[in-house]
Formats: C-alpha cells, sequence, structure tokens
C-alpha cells in the first residue's frame, strides 16, 4: 500500500511539473486571469446546486470510485482501464485521486500508457463523429479527419483556432495519407470536412452552421424554414461565403456570390441574421466569415462548444438540442451563456473545459431515469450513456487483451474492427442518451468471433492469463474477470453466487469452463456496453 501510494504521490507531481497542466492556457496563448479547473469546477456545481433547489431536485447520490474510473476512462480515453490501471487507482485512498486521475488521462504524454494521446484521438472521434455522423453515407471518408483532428487536441489548439483551421481550409495539394487499404479510406487535411459533407456551397453552408453555431439552417436550402425563423435568404447568405467549393476542389471564389441551380435569383454573402458581409481588401469570403463566427460577440459560437462538451461528458446538451440552439429558451440558456463566457476567457481551451467538468460533482453524481414525458428534464441530472461503436471495441480490445493497435490507425485485428463498427453503426443513435443498438449490436457480440474467441480457454489471452495464474485463487481470479470487464470487483451478492457456482463444478476442467461461461456473461452484459 505504500509503495502504491508513494507512487500515485509521483505521479502527482509529475503530471503537474512534466506535462501541460489543464490550468495553463490554451497551446500558450496570453488570455486573461481565468478560473483554475478546481475553481471550474465549484463555480459549475454552486450554479446546479442554487438550480436544483430552486426546483426542488433532490440531488443524486455522488458516485462510487469503480464507477468513477470507469466513466472517467471512457469519456476521456474512449476505452476501459486495464485491470492494473482499475487495481492501482482502487486500491489508493489519497484525497485528490479522482482529480490527479482527470489530469493524468488529459495530459500525461508518457509511455507505456501515453494517456495524452489516447485521450486526443478519443475526442477526434467524438468531433468527426459528431461533424459527420457515424451512420450517414458519408461517415467512411470522415473517418480521414482523424489523424488531423487528434494532432489539434493532442495540442491543446484553441477550439477558435481549429474551428478557423476548418472554415478556411484549401486544397494544398499535398498527398493524403491511406490510414485503411481495405477500405480506401485515406487521411488528409481540414479540406476532407468539405468533402465529407458533399462538396457543394449548400452542404458546406448547412455543416458549419450545424457544426460550429448550432443550428439547421438546411430546411431553408429550398423554401423558409418551417419550425424557425431562417429565410431562404439566410441559407444562401451563408452558401455564398462557399461559392469557391464545388466538384470537390475546396477554394474561394473572386466574389462572394451564388446562384442556386435553376434559379434566376442571385445571393450575396450575409452572416446568419441577415447582415451583409463586407469582404475587406486581402480577406477571402471564408475568412471574413470565421471572423464573425469565433468572434467573442457571437455568443452562439462558444455556446455550441460548451454544449457539444456537456453532452458528450454528461450524457445529454444544457439545452434540448445541441443542434438547435436557436430555439432554446432564455432559462435553457442562462448557465449555458455563462459558462461559454468562462470559456471564451479561457482562451477557447478545451482541456481546461472537460477537467473542469469532470472534477465537478454534478460529473461525479449517479445516473437517473429521465421521463421521456417531460419536455424539459431537469438541467444537469444525468442520464445512462449508451457507448459508441469505437468506445465498444476499444473496450473489448482491453478486456480481451487483444493485439496493441497500430499508431497509425489502420485496421486492427484482422478487420474486426472495422465489422463492428460498421454493424453497430447501423443502429448507433447520435446523441449519448439514446440506446437504439439492438439486435445488430446483440448478435455480433454475441456470436461474434471476438467474443467466441474471448470465452474459448484455448485462444482467449485473458482468460489463459487469469486461470494460468498460480499466484490468483479462486476469488481473486473472479475479481480479475471482473475488473478486466466492469472496471470493480463483485458485489457480495454477486461474489456469493458465482463463487459457489464455480466451487461445485466437478474437476479443475469444469471449473475453467464455468470461468469462460461467467467472462461471456460479462462481456455480454448491458453494464459493459452501458456507461453509468
Amino acid at each position: 500500500m505504500f509503495l502504491k501510494a508513494t507512487c500515485w504521490i509521483l505521479v502527482f507531481v509529475l503530471t503537474a511539473s512534466a506535462v501541460v497542466n489543464a490550468d495553463e492556457p490554451a497551446a500558450k496563448r496570453p488570455v486573461a486571469s481565468r478560473l483554475t479547473t478546481e475553481e471550474l469546477a465549484r463555480w459549475i456545481d454552486e450554479r446546479f446546486a442554487a438550480t436544483w433547489q430552486d426546483s426542488k431536485i433532490e440531488p443524486p447520490a455522488m458516485i462510487d470510485d469503480a464507477t468513477f474510473l470507469k466513466r472517467t476512462f471512457l469519456d476521456l480515453t474512449g476505452s476501459i482501464p486495464s485491470v492494473s490501471q482499475a487495481r492501482d487507482f482502487l486500491d489508493y485512498t489519497g484525497e485528490h485521486r479522482r482529480g490527479t486521475l482527470v489530469d493524468r488521462l488529459l495530459n500525461d504524454p508518457r509511455r507505456p500508457e501515453k494517456y495524452a494521446e489516447r485521450t486526443a484521438a478519443h475526442w477526434a472521434t467524438l468531433w468527426r463523429r459528431m461533424m459527420v455522423p457515424g451512420n450517414s453515407r458519408e461517415a467512411q471518408m470522415a473517418v480521414g479527419l482523424e489523424p488531423w483532428l487528434k494532432e489539434q487536441f493532442a495540442a491543446n489548439v484553441p477550439y477558435d483556432e481549429l474551428a478557423r483551421k476548418l472554415v478556411t481550409a484549401k486544397n494544398d495539394g499535398q498527398a493524403m495519407m491511406v490510414v485503411n487499404p481495405r477500405l480506401g479510406v485515406r487521411a488528409g487535411g481540414p479540406t476532407l470536412f468539405f468533402q465529407a459533407v458533399g462538396g457543394k456551397p449548400e452542404s458546406a453552408a448547412s455543416s458549419v452552421s450545424r457544426v460550429f453555431l448550432g443550428v439547421r439552417i438546411g430546411c431553408a436550402e429550398c423554401h423558409n424554414h418551417p419550425f424557425a425563423d431562417w429565410k431562404q435568404t439566410d441559407f444562401w447568405g451563408m452558401a455564398a461565403f462557399f461559392a469557391g467549393i464545388k466538384n470537390g476542389a475546396v477554394d474561394d471564389s473572386p466574389v462572394a456570390r451564388i446562384r442556386p441551380e435553376n434559379s434566376t435569383i442571385e445571393y450575396t454573402a450575409a452572416f446568419l441574421g441577415g447582415e451583409p458581409a463586407k469582404i475587406a481588401k486581402g480577406k477571402t469570403p471564408r475568412e471574413t466569415l470565421a471572423d464573425w463566427m469565433v468572434s467573442p460577440s457571437n455568443s452562439m459560437f462558444a455556446a455550441t462548444a460548451v454544449n457539444r462538451v456537456w453532452q458528450h461528458l454528461i450524457g445529454r446538451g444544457m439545452t434540448d438540442s445541441v443542434d438547435d440552439l436557436d430555439k432554446a429558451s432564455p432559462a435553457e440558456r442562462k448557465i449555458l451563456d455563462d459558462l461559454a463566457k468562462l470559456f471564451v476567457e479561457s482562451g477557447y481551451d478545451l482541456r481546461w473545459l472537460i477537467a473542469g467538468i469532470c472534477k465537478s460533482q454534478l460529473y461525479q453524481r449517479e445516473c437517473i431515469a429521465l421521463d421521456d414525458s417531460d419536455p424539459e428534464p431537469p438541467p444537469g441530472l444525468r442520464p445512462i450513456k449508451t457507448l459508441s461503436p469505437e468506445q465498444v471495441f476499444n473496450s473489448l480490445e482491453q478486456a480481451l487483451s487483444l493485439p496493441v493497435a497500430r499508431a497509425d490507425g489502420s485496421a486492427r485485428f484482422n478487420g474486426l474492427r472495422d465489422q463492428l463498427i460498421s454493424r453497430m453503426n447501423e443502429a448507433a443513435s447520435n446523441q449519448p442518451d439514446e440506446f437504439r443498438a439492438g439486435i445488430p449490436q446483440a448478435l455480433l457480440l454475441m456470436n461474434g468471433r471476438l467474443t467466441t474467441e474471448a470465452t474459448d480457454l484455448d485462444q482467449s489471452r485473458t482468460l489463459r492469463g487469469v486461470l494460468d495464474a498460480p499466484f490468483l485463487d479462486t476469488e481473486a481470479k473472479l475479481t480479475t474477470l471482473y475488473l478486466a470487464t466492469f472496471s470493480r470487483p463483485p458485489r457480495a451478492d454477486e461474489k456469493k453466487f458465482l463463487l459457489e457456482h464455480i466451487r461445485k463444478q466437478a474437476d479443475g476442467d469444469k471449473q475453467k469452463q464455468a470461468y469462460a461461461e461467467i467472462f461471456w456473461g460479462l462481456l455480454n452484459s448491458p453494464e459493459f456496453v452501458l456507461e453509468k
């Protein structure tokens, strides 16, 4: 115990000094004095405590350390922890262990865990799925965006700079890197975003407005929006900024005007809301749009970014829909807008925002079942979240001790990663609190090659490692299987029932088969594919 405590103290010191701290400005950009991540966590808790008190809501209980460990690993790195990582964290009793874990996962680049790299890769996947949903026709092309996005998250590039790079991206003639020869997936720069969403001014305007401003204006392409205030002139005014994007080419038109197909009307570039755009000398139309979009005075930009981070970490946005920020009521947006102002003051530092949310008591409270009949569920209450297809595979990869993934992101484990993710995308929801996986996911896990081999005593790396360990008794072996899948030891009732089942087997071979059956049941349990 003393050795483990000493190791965690050293980790805390090294995390604070040897790596980028979450309280440092994004990409070293000079910013005004801002809250520390611990102060941000307290600010969040105080705001929601007041809101819940006014609404007479009893705060949910705080989660235990095992639940926090699994939740934080899944949210930040996209995978459950290893058995050794779970043991180390659960055995350590330091007062600040939860905050230290958050900082490690966000900032620590050292081998062998390379937490910061894993976190950057996971958030690149999250942002790619947000920009181009995984169940869309263009999703496979969009996968090529992940290496570039990972670079931005790894460097903690301020979010306004990241958005500017995407909105103003141009073809540079640079050859793209093949990341998956079997599927023909290529990685390139931010221009892939425009190509993946359709490669036309119309699709660019619709996607940029949704992704960065939380507004869906696509319905106004052919007529005035039926459920919002957006007019057809608003849509084509935005599309005019992207007039140079066509036929796969991502560039700028010399004039910010556009005439829709089969129309006699020509539209000039205008910001959402109708203000005509003045393209200054030396500026391109998209640079002008980016200036307006990321300006601190444009509250929708920062609020949308905060809302998207909040949705991923808490399970639902602060508003009913993160893509319909314009429809949110003032009451819904009050805390969101205030938090967005703090985000701007931080220098648009995503790592700072993520750390502050994860260190809050609100993030560390139990999930509750939201009432679908309530048009506006109480703010800040956390629903049970479904795992994304990538999180499911990454967690299987960890639990089953599969061969280590290649750093370039190419096909893993003989293409089974691509197969599993593709099948799960058929039923995956684009909202973390909606469970639609159903039959495809269940059949794939229950009858798929991964779980079949996982419970085969001759092929399963995890089972062989557990069952052949001479230093593990029956109870320790059972506990290890639980840590490998659920990141927690078995509860007392589970342990009693399963130990009795194992011990009453006639011989050693039947006992081993009992362990295999238990492992199969854990892998196919709802607890493995849901985040509580």
